[in-house]
């Protein structure tokens, strides 16, 4: 499975319907100038993100992961569509108004706007149901709550000095970053942040596991935490074909968290209708 290089676009889902018209923050909210071209280089390498003077640039993705982007969904969280969007391949370009924006405090428009292009352009139409599917429920592994070396409780009025509460992963790599308060990182292999509601965290997991992993902690407030895995799958456990340490063997030695299987009600978004675009 390909995994889409986003920039950290969080939010709600926000219902779609055909005959509906867009919400209000869709409507105020769009390029002012979009591109959209076929990508034919046969790469199986996709990127998406945002650049300060409000660009937003996604290179060789699929329909499927400009929704992904776009309603920050999981894969199982998108339903039917012709096969097409798991395969054709796109390079998306955008330009908003504000040339002064950064990129940071873009990300969330960008998110919007590329809703408008994904109505626009390809003539999509969500509709928003409530199924039963299988996810990770995460959860604290100890019986007496205690939490990994690696996930520490922060507060951000202590960001003024230097980021010594969590300890570099032993026999892995990377050093912790000198990421600044209240931020973060994800990338494969390594996800971390100082000072970030736990929230986030679970988001960050889940964009690198097998499936949506729904928070059944009970964890809440800010943490620093430095999470680093070996294994270059999406699968959670270690296999022949995908040696190393996984994803949730280094959660719970690491953070002190673990994964169960279960089913739960999640939101889906239905493809009721997508057309392939006009290039230009």
């Amino acid at each position: 499975m390909n995994h889409v290089v986003t920039a950290a676009l969080c939010g709600a889902l926000v219902y779609l319907g055909i005959t509906h018209s867009r919400t209000i923050a869709a409507q105020e909210l769009a390029f002012e100038v979009v591109s959209v071209k076929p990508n034919v280089s046969g790469d199986e390498r996709s990127a998406s993100y945002v650049q300060p003077g409000g660009r937003y640039t996604a290179s060789n993705v699929t329909v499927r992961m400009l929704i992904k982007t776009a309603y920050q969904v999981h894969d199982e969280q998108i339903v039917g569509g012709p096969d097409w969007i798991e395969t054709a391949r796109f390079d998306v370009n955008g330009k908003a108004v504000d040339t002064t924006t950064t990129a940071s405090a873009f990300r969330d428009q960008a998110r919007l706007m590329l809703r408008h292009v994904l109505e626009d352009r390809f003539k999509l139409a969500l509709v928003r149901e409530r199924r039963e599917i299988p996810v990770y429920g995460l959860v604290v592994a100890r019986s007496d709550g205690r939490l990994g070396s690696q996930l520490v409780r922060s507060d951000a009025r202590t960001c003024d000095g230097p980021w010594t509460s969590v300890p570099i992963a032993q026999g892995l790599p990377e050093p912790n970053p000198a990421s600044p308060c209240n931020s973060g990182f994800s990338r494969s292999g390594h996800v971390a942040a100082r000072a970030v509601e736990f929230p986030t965290l679970v988001t960050q997991i889940s964009s690198w596991a097998d499936r949506l992993v729904v928070d059944q902690t009970g964890l809440s407030g800010r943490f620093d935490w430095d999470l680093q895995w070996t294994q270059a799958a999406l699968s959670t456990t270690t296999t022949a074909d995908s040696p190393g340490v996984a994803l949730a063997t280094a959660m719970q030695e690491q953070l002190g968290l673990k994964f169960e299987s279960r089913r739960a009600p999640i939101d889906v978004l239905v493809v009721a209708r997508v057309e392939r675009p006009m290039p230009d």
